[in-house]
């Protein structure tokens, strides 16, 4: 998603942390050493965002270790131990459905965003193959009947990704997915 202006792409990184909750400040300050006091402080709250700080939202009732995971896969983003800034994510996304957690799953999305908004689009995107493996591991769906739900069933995508915030919906429209991917094509 390279933006073809400088202009393109900071609108595009002002619109997708607005989305995510975080505010704009813009500041007239009389002295140069008020405006570097001003970035400091900046940088320490973009810190403390991707350190989780303040982001109890849905967090409180996770168990510490998975926010634990969450909050190293965070801090961990764009590690050039990934070919992906969003792999060290991306893998836990992985892990968590793989563990059948998907209400975690969708905290740690949650978690992402907020956070590290820049990346939310990238991980939202991986997220309808995710659910797939985990419908086909987890629910015992098979793949000819995945792929003619799924061409059944074209907004599927879409639909996934707009609870992808909602933690116990997610989980619902999951389980819905499965059972009627189980009930194939009379389910209609």
């Amino acid at each position: 998603m390279a933006d073809p202006t400088v202009i393109r792409r900071v609108k595009r990184q002002r619109d997708v942390r607005l989305a995510e909750g975080w505010e704009e400040v813009r500041v007239w300050v009389p002295t140069k050493q008020d405006a570097d006091d001003i970035r400091k402080l900046a940088d320490d709250r973009r810190k403390k965002a991707k350190a989780l700080a303040g982001l109890d939202e849905g967090i409180k009732s996770m168990q510490p270790e998975t926010l634990h995971r969450i909050a190293e896969a965070i801090t961990s983003q764009g590690s050039a131990a990934y070919s992906t800034p969003s792999g060290p994510v991306l893998e836990l996304l992985t892990k968590l459905a793989e563990e059948d957690d998907l209400a975690s799953f969708s905290r740690a999305f949650i978690l992402l965003a907020r956070a590290e908004p820049a990346n939310a689009a990238i991980v939202a995107s991986a997220v309808p193959a995710k659910i797939s493996n985990f419908l086909i591991k987890h629910r015992g769906a098979k793949v000819p009947a995945l792929i003619k739900w799924t061409e059944a069933n074209p907004d599927w995508t879409e639909q996934l990704k707009s609870v992808l915030r909602d933690p116990d919906q997610f989980v619902r429209v999951v389980e819905g997915f499965a059972l009627a991917i189980k009930a194939g094509p009379a389910a209609h």
